[in-house]
C-alpha cells in the first residue's frame, strides 16, 4: 500500500501553520530551559523552579504561536503579491507579442554572453 505524503494527508491548512507551531515550540522550550537553569542556579526549591518553568513554557509557547502566525501572514501576503505580479508580467508579455519563454522589450535575459562569465544578464531592446 502506497503512503501519501504528509502534506496530502493533512491538507494545506496543516502546512500553512508550520511556522507558527515551530516558533511556539522553540520559544516555549527555550523559556523552560532558561527558567529551569536560572531557578536551580539561584538555589530555589525544585517545585518552585518547575512551576515557574512550566508557566514560562506555556506563556512563551502562546507568544511564539502569535508571532509565528504573524510571520505566516506576512509570508502569505508576499506570496500573493508576487504571484499577481508574475501573472501581470505574463499577461503584459503576451499582449506585447512575445511568447512566455521570450523576453519582452527591456527585460533581462538569463545567462552569460559567450565566454564572458561576468555578464550575468543582457538587456534586449526591440525596435
Amino acid at each position: 500500500m502506497k503512503r501519501e505524503p504528509r502534506s496530502a494527508r493533512f491538507g494545506d491548512r496543516d502546512v500553512a501553520n508550520v511556522i507558527a507551531r515551530y516558533t511556539g515550540a522553540c520559544l516555549g522550550l527555550l523559556a523552560f530551559a532558561v527558567t529551569s537553569v536560572a531557578g536551580l542556579m539561584t538555589g530555589n526549591a525544585v517545585t518552585v523552579t518547575l512551576s515557574r518553568s512550566l508557566f514560562a513554557l506555556f506563556l512563551f509557547c502562546v507568544l511564539g504561536l502569535v508571532l509565528g502566525s504573524a510571520a505566516q501572514l506576512v509570508v502569505a501576503e508576499y506570496e500573493r503579491n508576487r504571484d499577481s505580479e508574475i501573472r501581470r508580467q505574463i499577461a503584459a508579455s503576451a499582449a506585447s507579442g512575445s511568447g512566455p519563454g521570450e523576453p519582452g522589450p527591456g527585460e533581462p535575459v538569463e545567462g552569460g554572453v559567450g565566454d564572458d562569465a561576468d555578464a550575468s544578464a543582457v538587456t534586449l531592446h526591440r525596435a
